[in-house]
């Protein structure tokens, strides 16, 4: 690109060059978008993302919310009262939509999913199988004789994560209630109610 003539026609030349450097150098504005088959998340049949599958080779695929190190990993060893299968089922529809309504004393349900919303009051709930971290401030707690851990985060949000094994080479070893309140309630209160019915649903390894 960076050709230099010294003939007559440099001045021709220098102008070519200049506008094709300058078109070179042009900034592209946009967003990145991954290429195909670079995500592992999947769609469920409803539209709703499903953040686990699983694989035929037995590893469980997982949402891009975040990686194995992106948040706080508890500290020592978990105490597992019940071992609980972290695959082989669908996680998005462990909690109906009239769990998650119970739960918050809601008048009005959501559609079913993984993301799920309600009304009177107005809440959003996220839940899923996932990694054993989080970001926040955590209390240990137990939940079906598990560790279990409550997460207060930024904008008043709270989750509460259950540890469902103990098995290190489990990728994804938790399972994830975070509730986001549009109106005012207790959100951890209702996190630790939908977690603990999810335990109860979640099958016994």
């Amino acid at each position: 690109m960076h050709l230099r003539r010294g003939s007559s026609l440099t001045a021709v030349l220098v102008l070519a060059l200049t506008l094709g450097l300058t078109g070179c150098a042009t900034t592209v504005i946009g967003s990145a978008k991954p290429a195909a088959g670079a995500a592992n998340s999947e769609k469920t049949t409803s539209g709703k993302p499903s953040s686990t599958r699983t694989s035929t080779s037995g590893k469980k695929e997982t949402t891009g919310t975040g990686s194995p190190t992106s948040g706080t990993k508890p500290a020592g060893k978990a105490k597992i009262g019940t071992k609980k299968k972290t695959e082989g089922y669908e996680d998005c529809d462990i909690l109906t939509p009239e769990d998650v309504a119970t739960a918050i004393g809601a008048k009005k349900a959501g559609e079913k999913g993984c993301v799920q919303s309600t009304e009177e009051p107005f809440a959003v709930v996220l839940f899923m199988v996932t990694f054993a971290e989080y970001e926040g401030e955590a209390k240990e707690i137990e939940v079906g004789g598990n560790t279990a851990y409550e997460v207060k985060e930024g904008g008043g949000d709270c989750s509460v994560l259950v540890m469902l094994t103990d098995d290190p080479k489990e990728i994804t070893p938790a399972f994830l209630a975070s509730v986001t309140p549009i109106d005012s309630f207790d959100p951890c209160q209702v996190a630790l109610k939908l977690a603990t019915k999810a335990f109860e649903k979640i099958p016994n390894a």
